[in-house]
């Protein structure tokens, strides 16, 4: 990827990222996201979790309320984004220690062999990267045996339904991302990686993980007029209705926790989760 292009891209998403859960499909997938992080977590007291792509630290400090006596280690490749997360820190919103690393995924040379307990990747880090299976391979080689790895990735088969559905893309367009598996989304989005369970399944094994297993998030509900809305201004009418209806937020959340378990449907899912055990 061009870094003029990952520059601006997320020098924007630095400024908008921690408000996208004002928007009910956002909090909605935060929630899923949240409930399959948190059983990999099974342990959470004096343990460090290394966030790949964690840039403004959001996803840290929603761990945070969970942890005890912990550390999480934010490795980004954006400065923007890790300056978000520093004026985080200086400000004290952390109970638990957070470190920040400015690196690429593909190769965090501060980081030992077999040191960690936890790494995470959320919301996709992985899908703007050349080589995803460099990732999967440098997570392998720093978490410790017996730890865990759960990273997302944007889900081919939902990518499809979208380009087919939602823009009504070109037939040479629809030709090119079932060769590549890589599309844009738009004239400001990279271009990035949109894999299947099956393809990310396979790269965990390659890497030398065990136990490998997948969820889908978001297999039954789609992102509508805040589908790459950076600005988190565009509600659409399920965002509505998920922000007003309490009772209908928490039916559609049982509903997905049930659907992003069923191996049947995790590649309907708008994203899937791999989680491997070394």
């Amino acid at each position: 990827m061009k870094k003029d292009k990952f520059d601006s891209f997320f020098k924007l998403h630095s400024e908008n990222v921690d408000s996208a859960n004002s928007q009910g499909f956002w909090k909605l997938s935060d929630e899923i996201v949240k409930s399959f992080l948190l059983e990999v977590i099974d342990n959470r007291k004096g343990v460090t979790i290394v966030d790949f792509g964690g840039g403004t630290g959001r996803w840290a400090k929603i761990l945070d309320d969970f942890l005890v006596e912990s550390e999480i280690i934010i490795v980004d490749l954006s400065k923007d984004m890790l300056g978000v997360a520093e004026t985080k820190i200086k400000a004290g919103l952390y109970k638990n220690k957070i470190s920040l690393i400015n690196a690429d995924m593909t190769n965090v040379k501060e980081l030992g062999n077999d040191i960690v307990d936890y790494i995470i990747s959320t919301y996709n880090p992985l899908s703007f990267v050349d080589n995803p299976q460099s990732v999967i391979d440098e997570a392998y080689r720093i978490v410790k045996p017996g730890g865990k790895v759960a990273i997302t990735v944007q889900a081919y088969y939902n990518a499809l339904y979208s380009k087919i559905c939602n823009y009504q893309a070109p037939v040479e367009e629809l030709r090119r991302i079932r060769e590549r598996k890589k599309l844009f989304w738009n004239d400001f989005v990279p271009e990035t990686w949109q894999l299947s369970q099956q393809d990310m399944e396979r790269m965990f094994k390659q890497a030398g993980f065990n136990e490998v297993e997948s969820r889908g998030i978001a297999c039954i509900t789609q992102p509508q007029d805040e589908d790459w809305d950076q600005t988190n201004t565009k509600i659409g009418k399920l965002s509505q209705k998920l922000n007003t209806d309490e009772a209908f937020f928490k039916a559609v959340l049982e509903s997905e926790l049930i659907a992003g378990k069923d191996q049947y449907a995790v590649n309907r899912g708008m994203n899937i989760m791999t989680i491997g055990k070394k």
